[in-house]
This record gives structure tokens, C-alpha cells and sequence, in this order.
């Protein structure tokens, strides 16, 4: 989980990114209409979802780690009840 959830993070900020780009048409009295490209960065949130979405992966796959640890604790704890404590 832990890779696969950089690996969106990546694919995600590719996505995204760094420029996003806009035709704007506007009239203006006398001209007529004025076609422009209207571009923004958007470098820093690209840079932030890649933070955020990386974040979630580890702190997912800490989380499932140690789940999957007090999972086998709890059971060896019934195992070792069940046998008397033998």
C-alpha cells in the first residue's frame, strides 16, 4: 500500500501539472471581440496534493501494520487463554 499510494501521489501530480491554460474571449466596445490565453502555475498545488496523498499512503500503511501486529497479539493472547496458560 505504501507504494502503490506514492506511485498515485506521482500520477497525480503529473495530473495536475505545473501550468494550467484557459482561452478568455472579451468584448470591448469598438474592437469587437478579443480572444487571449490566460495560463496559471500551478506548481504549488500540485507539490501539495503529491505531499498530502504521500502522507495518507504512510501513515495508511503504518496504520495496517500495526493493526495487523495487535491482531496477532490478541490472538496468541486467546490461543495462550484457551490452552490454560500453558
Amino acid at each position: 500500500m505504501l507504494v502503490a499510494g506514492w506511485i498515485l501521489a506521482v500520477a497525480a501530480f503529473f495530473v495536475i501539472g505545473t501550468d494550467t491554460c484557459a482561452a478568455v474571449t472579451t468584448t470591448v466596445p469598438l474592437v469587437g471581440d478579443v480572444r487571449s490565453e490566460v495560463c496559471q502555475d500551478t506548481t504549488s498545488q500540485a507539490i501539495i496534493l503529491l505531499v498530502v496523498v504521500g502522507f495518507a499512503a504512510t501513515v495508511g500503511s503504518l496504520f495496517l501494520w500495526a493493526l495487523r501486529y495487535v491482531l496477532l497479539s490478541l490472538a496468541e493472547i486467546e490461543s495462550n487463554t484457551r490452552s490454560g496458560g500453558r
